[in-house]
């Protein structure tokens, strides 16, 4: 694709504001890598020629753009920032919606086990009575696949409060629904009505988290949600093949 149908893609539809769509537009370009690291956008009185838009707008639009991070603006131009750079810089926001599959992954895998352990050696007996109720309404859903995957989340989201740190709880939060979209919707979308020995191995899972809470195991807690979580790295590893 040239440069001239690239830009292209960001001629204006909906009723957003000018400024607010095309900073939207270009922002998903640049997530999906249409836009990659480094891409140099036009001089703005070529840029407003293109798209038709005054330069109050292709600025404010860029205003928004580098208030989010994506985007560097210099003397010598405006350009698409650098991953390198965003990670660098601490924006983690940012980070998050350019992060690769394997990033995601990465993350995942070193934080939500410690969020576990950290969570087993916090909670109070109340804090035990709602995971396992929460357990439980997993259980009653089995064969509801919506129902199931809300109340999964609420299981997960739960233990991630009780681990009563801010960081990590903004942190996963924040990733745990990408990781919900892409990875989980996406084991059983891809396998209908061949989920019932994956579910049942992870609801399974769930009630060994739960025995682990209730004895306080922070270590044990640790190694189920590791194992947990790798399975359903593994499963979708295996579908996506």
């Amino acid at each position: 694709m040239d440069k001239t149908e690239l830009l292209g893609k960001l001629a204006f539809e909906q009723f957003k504001t000018q400024s607010d769509y095309l900073a939207d537009k270009i922002k998903q370009m640049i997530t999906s890598e249409e836009f990659e690291d480094g891409f140099v956008f036009p001089n703005e009185n070529e840029f407003c020629k293109i798209l038709n838009v005054s330069r109050g707008t292709l600025r404010d639009a860029y205003k928004k753009l580098d208030t989010q991070g994506f985007i560097e603006r210099t003397k010598q131009g405006t350009y698409v920032k650098c991953k390198e750079t965003i990670a660098m810089q601490g924006n983690f926001s940012a980070s998050l919606e350019l992060a690769t599959k394997q990033e995601m992954v990465e993350f995942i895998s070193a934080f939500e086990p410690e969020a576990a352990c950290l969570a087993a050696q916090k909670i109070d007996e109340e804090g035990i009575r709602q995971l396992e109720s929460l357990m439980i309404e997993c259980e009653l859903n089995a064969e509801d696949p919506a129902a199931l995957n809300t109340a999964n989340y609420n299981f997960h989201e739960f233990i991630r409060i009780q681990a009563k740190n801010n960081l990590v709880i903004s942190a996963l939060t924040a990733y745990y629904d990408i990781f919900n979209k892409h990875i989980i919707d996406t084991i059983y979308y891809l396998l209908k009505e061949r989920v019932g020995s994956f579910r049942d191995n992870a609801l399974e899972q769930h009630r060994e988290l739960v025995e682990a809470f209730k004895a306080r195991d922070g270590e044990k807690a640790r190694k189920i949600a590791y194992e947990h979580l790798q399975a359903d790295l593994e499963m979708y590893a295996k579908l996506r093949k």
